[in-house]
């Protein structure tokens, strides 16, 4: 099978923020006098929902209540982001333009909030080399939706998700898609067909699956 197009996730995928992330969720914290936030909470949020995110690192609290904390984290995140930028794995852009150079059509599909995922286009200078984004949180609609919306309004014939965590193979087989995991992210073990160590590597990878 030929594919015209690849989607990938962003944290864990194309870059990791939970630097930034633990340090602004410790800033809200430090805020409001409430208990310090674990880094491995932090890395087990990555891939999850803002619901699901906001009851894991406030548990304490009401589901409302801790939306409240986790949406200012999160803001906080994007606008350090925006000056800061996140740790783009090595050899991203090269990976980027070659794929482009073979005509695949690229985007990122996410469950963040407005404006992260232009942090990292910003940030990272990478934003050249996709097609479209969409953020599944801005949204409010399940991953594999935003998938969806993703491949119909960029008039995909068939496509491919590249992500990390079982959310993401979920949420590509949610959509129909072939799923890549990238090993090198913060989930290191799933039970996926397709894999790669590196993003180096998905150029290769590609050719083989599409010979």
């Amino acid at each position: 099978m030929r594919y015209d197009a690849i989607y990938f996730d962003l944290d864990g995928t194309l870059w990791d923020t939970t630097d930034l992330t633990f340090d602004s969720a410790n800033k809200i914290a430090e805020k409001y006098d409430l208990p310090a936030v674990p880094r491995e909470k932090i890395e087990e949020c990555m891939g999850k929902t803002k619901d699901e995110c906001a009851d894991l690192l406030y548990p304490e609290f009401s589901h409302e209540q801790a939306l409240e904390y986790l949406e200012e984290a999160l803001d906080l995140t994007t606008q350090k982001l925006l000056i800061q930028g996140g740790k783009v794995y090595d050899g991203l852009e090269d990976t980027l333009k070659e794929l482009v150079n073979r005509g695949y059509k690229l985007g990122i599909v996410s469950n963040c909030l407005e404006g992260y995922i232009e942090a990292f286009m910003i940030s990272s200078r990478l934003g050249k080399y996709f097609n479209d984004i969409v953020a599944a949180g801005k949204k409010e609609i399940k991953k594999s939706d935003a998938i969806k919306l993703a491949i119909e309004r960029d008039g995909m014939r068939s496509a491919i998700y590249v992500g990390d965590t079982l959310k993401d193979q979920e949420a590509a087989e949610g959509a129909g898609l072939e799923f890549i995991h990238a090993r090198y992210g913060f989930c290191k073990n799933l039970n996926a067909e397709y894999y790669i160590d590196s993003i180096k590597d998905l150029p290769d990878f590609m050719s083989k699956i599409d010979s």
